[in-house]
């Protein structure tokens, strides 16, 4: 190897290492910042739409023990004079298990209130199909 060859090679290592090092600090900034910061939850995201965005009155589910064993939460709103319980799991599987659990106790007369989307499962109030804009406006808050 002559003399110019090894110099090239001395420069592309040192430029390995270098993007070695700058590998190395952006891996590491990323999990200090993931482990400082905290993502807010499906449930956190879905209350601050349906009272930011929605203008909708958000509450606790209160006397629901199938929406209490929910491990994303439960919350419960007021569409178009229509309550809704919404209700997250933190799997499809769970949620299937939910709307399952809510069959199970209710049967029948549930099963036109009981809608499952992806991780959530929607509870509605009145003995009634909700209608389209009722639907509309949980589905736009829906982050599970």
């Amino acid at each position: 190897m002559t003399e110019p060859d090894r110099e090239e090679w001395r420069y592309l290592r040192a430029g390995f290492v270098i993007v070695l090092a700058l590998v190395v600090a952006q891996v590491g900034g990323w999990l200090v910042y993931r482990a400082v910061h905290d993502e807010p939850s499906a449930l956190e995201l879905t209350e601050k739409c349906l009272r930011r965005e929605k203008l909708l009155p958000v509450e606790p589910v209160r006397g629901d023990p199938i929406a209490a064993r929910a491990r994303g939460g439960a919350l419960a709103t007021r569409v178009e004079g229509n309550g809704v319980y919404v209700v997250i799991a933190k799997s499809e599987d769970e949620a299937i298990e939910l709307a399952n659990a809510y069959l199970a106790t209710a049967g029948r007369k549930i099963e036109i209130r009981l809608e499952r989307r992806g991780k959530v499962v929607y509870v509605w109030e009145l003995v009634r199909v909700p209608s389209p804009t009722q639907r509309q406006t949980m589905y736009d808050c829906r982050y599970a």
